[in-house]
């Protein structure tokens, strides 16, 4: 009988010993702690007579702001249309951060809101960059049609040849400066000389 209790708290101590080794459930419970005196804070902190004794995480609200700034450039950027599957996944990741942030969940809105910022700084690097590659592929492309036409114009002796010789290299850097790079493809096939 006593060699049974014995084998019974040796293999309940054994079981205890590599439950806690395990550093994935250790981080789970830990987190699952962390998540659930956040929530019980949150409901007790909605209580009118309770909520003065409560006192919640700060709000990260820099943080909150800048990621908010961060998606605003995105939008500003078209990165929806460059690159549509990162953009969704930034976004909803935002919305998550975002409901989080609003619910006053702030522990784990500031570690959503940091993952969403690094995303969307990744992504906004990116864009810019493939804009960059764009914008200096269109301009040596412009570059050569200047140079073409500038022979065009020495060998023209009509003003209003020259003049739409003009407006045309005009009109191709307009459309690299509005970045309208689909257009100005269209534009550089169509020269007037």
């Amino acid at each position: 009988m006593r060699i049974n209790k014995f084998k019974k708290l040796v293999s309940l101590f054994l079981i205890l010993i590599f439950l806690n080794s395990c550093s994935p459930l250790k981080s789970y419970s830990y987190e699952f702690k962390e998540r659930t005196i956040e929530k019980i804070k949150v409901l007790l902190s909605n209580i009118p007579y309770i909520k003065r004794y409560i006192t919640l995480y700060p709000a990260p609200k820099e943080l909150y702001n800048e990621t908010e700034n961060l998606i605003n450039e995105l939008k500003i950027y078209k990165a929806n249309e460059l690159f549509k599957d990162e953009y969704e996944k930034v976004l909803n990741a935002w919305e998550k951060a975002k409901e989080l942030y609003q619910g006053k969940y702030y522990k784990t809105a500031e570690k959503e809101l940091k993952k969403v910022n690094s995303m969307a700084k990744e992504l906004l690097e990116k864009v810019k960059a493939y804009k960059d590659s764009l914008r200096s592929s269109a301009l040596k492309r412009y570059k050569k049609m200047e140079e073409i036409a500038e022979e065009a114009l020495r060998n023209t002796k009509s003003e209003e040849k020259k003049l739409k010789i003009k407006l045309y290299l005009w009109k191709l850097r307009n459309l690299i400066d509005l970045e309208n790079y689909n257009e100005f493809e269209k534009e550089l096939q169509n020269p007037p000389f």
